[in-house]
């Protein structure tokens, strides 16, 4: 029995709950609803709009301007946390901590994110790896990359990619349940589109998929309307929440932005504000010093030798479905003119796309173990530069363009940020949830990072048996 993604899960998880990161605009937008929907049985944010600038603004009432997708997820761990907690007050002056903005943002982007490092373990077992290699593909995406920090705020990415790498591991092969098994894939896939809309393309080519799939006889023809029945729920939602904050089922809160910089890219004529790819952002994007995926995410400097791999091996389905979603993703933020993310670290609107690209580093891992020392390495690089960042609250604003060199390396030397700084050096954590004094936080989160280094170096040493993999399934 391969206890590797079980392994992952917990590891990832308790690194994780280490964080109680402060509120943006963006987090506070879709918290906001949350507690509106627990404390009050409403959509309307009213009494809790000057939390946030991301607002929509509809007959004289305030909503939260991004898909309900988030919030809604995030209303089960928030109503546990109400037993305990107060409701969120109205008609007070923002705050940066609300106690529990914690565990809504654990049971949500933090849960997301643990349980996609065992898929991505699990998946890399099945694509040949042992468990050594399958821990290090699981705690490198989680760890490693840019997905460690939005695992800890109460954005929509980790969301958006569980759904997309959750409905892609379902549809892998049919098993003996096929109909559920289309079913749930449909469910996930619609549902990360209504946490972010702008990996639907994704949510496309995973329907495709499963369309292929039925062409060559792997898959039942009625397996397509499972999968169709499956998505059908989340989208009912979408257009339920639509109708009743905003009178219409094909209305959003992006068509009521109250703030500027959004509403002039937004509209009902193009959702998502997309125009043709400026493909001179692309460099930017993939290496550049400010939101550089492959600066941010080094590990997947094996991407290409991966992807040959998956290929020599004739793995066709995961090399091409992987790939697709990759483009797809990188596309849409092409085409988008806010392109750079805002206040954030790495190419914050590329997220969804990091368990896909992580997929052919497993392929090249279970081709040739001795490619696991380039990759832990690149990982230990990628996991110092992601505590670098998570110390600092985890987002750096867009006007500094070498984040790296001019914010994050200052901060840490010296304790002092650079002029146009919002907030404090260091984010708090939850030690200071429990209530203790911290004075230099830099104490406890190099320890964080020895104790997950220690951890992860003692489970990675212990003698697991090397069995001989099983034949691969065909693609």
């Amino acid at each position: 029995m391969n206890r590797s993604p079980a392994k992952v899960f917990l590891i990832l998880l308790s690194s994780y709950a280490f964080y109680w990161h402060a509120r943006d605009w963006n987090t506070a937008s879709r918290l906001m609803l949350t507690y509106a929907l627990v404390d009050r049985g409403t959509v309307r944010i009213d009494g809790l709009d000057r939390h946030t600038g991301d607002l929509a603004k509809f007959q004289g009432h305030y909503y939260a301007d991004k898909l309900p997708g988030l919030s809604m997820l995030a209303t089960i761990p928030y109503a546990i946390e109400r037993l305990a907690l107060p409701a969120h007050p109205l008609n007070v002056a923002a705050r940066t901590h609300w106690a529990a903005d914690y565990g809504a943002t654990l049971g949500t982007s933090g849960l997301a994110s643990a349980t996609i490092g065992a898929i991505l373990a699990s998946l890399a077992a099945g694509l040949g790896c042992g468990p050594r290699r399958s821990m290090l593909v699981g705690l490198a995406y989680g760890l490693a990359t840019p997905a460690y920090v939005y695992a800890t705020l109460a954005y929509g990415h980790q969301g958006a990619a569980l759904g997309l790498i959750g409905a892609y591991t379902l549809l892998r092969e049919a098993g003996r349940r096929p109909w559920p098994r289309a079913a749930c894939a449909g469910f996930l896939a619609a549902m990360a589109s209504v946490v972010e809309l702008q990996v639907g393309p994704v949510s496309a080519i995973l329907a495709a998929y499963l369309a292929v799939q039925v062409v060559i006889g792997r898959w039942p023809s009625r397996s397509i309307g499972a999968f169709a029945v499956g998505a059908s729920v989340p989208t009912l939602g979408l257009l339920v929440y639509n109708t009743v904050a905003f009178g219409s089922p094909t209305d959003m809160g992006y068509f009521h932005e109250r703030l500027e910089l959004f509403s002039t890219v937004h509209s009902a004529g193009n959702p998502l504000g997309l125009r043709r790819p400026d493909w001179s952002v692309a460099p930017s994007l993939l290496w550049g010093r400010s939101r550089g995926l492959l600066v941010f995410a080094p590990i997947l400097i094996l991407w290409p030798p991966g992807l040959v791999a998956l290929v020599v091996r004739r793995r066709w389905a995961t090399a091409v479905v992987s790939t697709a979603a990759c483009v797809a993703v990188l596309l849409v933020n092409l085409s988008y003119p806010n392109w750079d993310g805002g206040w954030c670290t790495g190419p914050r609107l590329l997220v969804p796309l990091l368990p896909f690209a992580v997929l052919p580093v497993a392929g090249l891992l279970a081709i040739d173990r001795r490619w696991a020392w380039p990759a832990a390495t690149l990982g230990v690089v990628g996991f110092s530069l992601m505590i670098a960042f998570q110390g600092v609250g985890g987002r750096v604003p867009a006007y500094y363009p070498d984040p790296i060199r001019r914010v994050v390396g200052p901060i840490w030397a010296w304790g002092t940020p650079p002029a146009g700084w919002v907030g404090e050096p260091f984010d708090r954590s939850v030690l200071e949830l429990a209530g203790l004094t911290i004075g230099d936080r830099r104490g406890p989160l190099l320890g964080l990072a020895a104790a997950q280094m220690a951890v992860v170096g003692i489970t990675m040493r212990r003698r697991w048996a090397e069995r001989r993999q099983p034949p691969l399934p065909p693609e």
